[in-house]
């Protein structure tokens, strides 16, 4: 976390003045109830089932609210307190008032969600997460839990701690590497922190044999869509042996953010489903040695993105039926055999983005973009 180079950036400055926006004021939030609670699909031992994710109620990403910091397609910040510290108790009355909502029966994963990293101290205290994993433990139904965190939260300590409480219930801790590019990560996410940080905390979740959820983002702000598959498909050949699963994370629209900053001004386009084929089609002759189980996702968020991964009208069932036979079987034929009319709206969106003039330097690109658009108006 480097504050004191961010605060130099355009960019930065632009992420730490769309958190301050005024229609995102800290609000008066209930901290004994969840943010929201909702049920969906998950994939557990190759199978399909049901799971339940618990959004609770937090005090903001401990990234987000340093001066600069924040990810640039991340707009969970708006949906928490934006406060110091909750009161000891809080999270675990939060989640065991939504947890006596359900029965557990049809649900054998359950994910604990707070807008940030659960294993950070100042976003939730040991009580409250040794109760919560308690709870988990003692709910024979439950087979599977997942939690997510940012690489500095996940130490010796906290791990040995969760393999202590976790005795029957598997876990697996998710994190947003986003990319294996230092300056993809740097520059396109503003993410603050190195691979070399995602490794050594990798390394350190296996140890413990708890499993380790890596995030990709497809399609990061900046990048072209040549240059986003050749960024994915790079990211998955360097996290063989690191990491248990990988996730691709079509970017998605979050009011408030970076990218739907210049997704506003015309210069960003969401990715659509067919950089997913794309990819696929790239990695399809070593799909079955890539060392971790790879799945597809991006729909899962709170607060719920604007706009996400999709075709068109005619097609997006078919993508969306795709997607998830994908993550269900591991089959890429439905995937490969994707046809539509609209494909031709990607092709050719491809080509003029290399037809354009674009900048070899990914810093060099930026400085472009940004300039072009502060002259637009007095250019014409």
């Amino acid at each position: 976390m480097n504050a004191e180079t961010n605060s130099q950036r355009v960019l930065t400055h632009m992420i730490q003045k769309l958190k301050n926006y005024s229609p995102y004021a800290p609000k008066n939030y209930k901290l004994t109830s969840v943010a929201n609670s909702s049920i969906s699909t998950g994939y557990l031992d190759g199978k399909q089932v049901k799971r339940i994710i618990f959004y609770l109620r937090g005090v903001g990403c401990s990234w987000c609210k340093l001066d600069y910091g924040g990810c640039s397609m991340c707009g969970h910040y708006h949906g928490t307190t934006k406060s110091g510290l909750m009161p000891e108790g809080s999270h675990l009355q939060q989640f065991i008032s939504e947890y006596i909502k359900y029965d557990f029966k049809e649900f054998p994963i359950v994910c604990i969600y707070n807008a940030g990293s659960i294993l950070s101290r100042e976003e939730m205290c040991d009580h409250d997460l040794a109760e919560i994993l308690k709870i988990v433990e003692s709910n024979n139904h439950i087979k599977h839990v997942i939690i997510e965190s940012r690489p500095e939260f996940i130490t010796e300590n906290v791990l040995q701690v969760m393999a202590e409480l976790l005795k029957s219930t598997s876990a697996e801790i998710g994190m947003g590497l986003e990319s294996v590019s230092e300056v993809v990560r740097d520059l396109c996410i503003n993410k603050g922190f190195s691979f070399n940080d995602y490794t050594k905390a990798a390394e350190l979740v296996k140890k413990y044999k708890i499993k380790m959820l890596t995030y990709i983002t497809v399609k990061p702000l900046f990048l072209t869509i040549k240059e986003s598959i050749s960024d994915v498909v790079e990211s998955l050949r360097k996290l063989r042996n690191l990491t248990d699963v990988v996730s691709l994370e079509p970017t998605s629209i979050q009011k408030w953010t970076l990218v739907d900053y210049f997704y506003s001004q015309g210069i960003y386009r969401i990715p659509s489903g067919w950089i997913l084929k794309d990819i696929i089609e790239e990695i399809k002759e070593n799909i079955e040695d890539l060392g971790f189980e790879l799945r597809i996702g991006g729909f899962e968020f709170y607060p719920t993105p604007q706009l996400y991964v999709s075709n068109c009208y005619r097609c997006n069932g078919d993508l969306y039926k795709a997607i998830n036979s994908f993550n269900v079987s591991k089959s890429i034929d439905e995937m490969l055999s994707l046809e539509c009319e609209c494909a031709k709206t990607y092709e050719m969106e491809k080509y003029n983005e290399q037809s354009l003039n674009i900048a070899s330097s990914l810093p060099a690109r930026v400085a472009e973009i940004i300039a072009d658009k502060l002259l637009s108006s007095y250019l014409r």
